[in-house]
């Protein structure tokens, strides 16, 4: 049990990599969203749904064999966060939704800005993903932002 737990929530020891592995986790998500956009809306929200119940379980596991609060190597977390904003971006060739997408994720996740910050000092699999979530919902506002008000 334990082998597949570690394979999910470091996404295939993609998490392993030494160099940025958060961010290559959001990369990751971006290709998931990418794929998952030509089966619909429905089949995007039901991976995410999945997605988070099973990483919440399997993140809860690694961390009770793991002798960090949010392990560098887990990045289900990531790939949560990184389809928040993805959600409102309508086509695969909008790119440079994408990329903001992308780019202000990283910023709240990385710099923690209240209250991410907040949301990562929770205790467990709640801690690791929450912080995730909050700093998807900032970027999903950023998107909203560019996509409707600055984009022409």
């Amino acid at each position: 049990m334990h082998f597949i737990v570690k394979i999910f929530v470091t996404c295939f020891y993609i998490g392993k990599i030494p160099l940025a592995p958060g961010t290559l986790g959001s990369g990751l998500a971006i290709l998931i969203w990418y794929f998952l956009s030509y089966l619909g809306n429905i089949a995007m929200l039901s991976f995410f749904i999945l997605y988070l119940i099973f990483s919440y379980k399997f993140i809860d596991l690694y961390l009770k064999k793991s002798n960090s609060d949010d392990p560098s190597e887990v990045i289900a977390d990531e790939v949560i966060g990184q389809m928040i904003p993805l959600f409102i971006i309508t086509s695969v060739s909008d790119h440079y939704l994408i990329l903001v997408a992308f780019i202000s994720f990283r910023i709240f996740d990385i710099y923690k800005i209240y209250p991410v910050n907040k949301a990562e000092g929770l205790d467990g699999a709640s801690g690791v993903i929450m912080d995730d979530v909050v700093a998807g919902i900032y970027a999903l506002i950023v998107v909203f932002v560019f996509k409707y008000f600055l984009l022409l």
